[in-house]
């Protein structure tokens, strides 16, 4: 009989696997191998949902093509109180609100 393993263990394990994944896919989106980012992305992605594990905020990246927001893949602005993300790759737009920062 097999036992079965704690889900606060297997979370454990597929975060670490999901935060490795997604630092080494930021990591190649940086010295230009887009393909290999977007499948570590992918993967982790995968991990993700098969656990119901939240890849966490520090990680973006573009929900159209899977491509990591690194450095010189998307487009930063600020409009309205929000962070406008513009993806490289495919153009998607990604929008975040600021304004619990411009209370502070």
């Amino acid at each position: 009989m097999s036992k079965r393993i704690p889900h606060r263990q297997i979370a454990e394990i597929a975060a670490a696997r999901i935060d490795k994944l997604m630092r080494m896919s930021a990591e190649q989106a940086s010295y230009g191998d887009a393909d290999l980012a977007r499948r570590y992305v992918e993967i982790a992605r995968r991990i993700s949902m098969r656990t119901r594990t939240k890849i966490p905020k520090e990680h973006i990246y573009c929900k159209n093509c899977l491509t990591p927001m690194a450095s010189g893949t998307f487009r930063v602005r600020l409009r309205n109180h929000k962070v406008v993300m513009v993806c490289a790759e495919c153009g998607h737009i990604r929008r975040m609100p600021y304004l619990k920062e411009q209370k502070e």
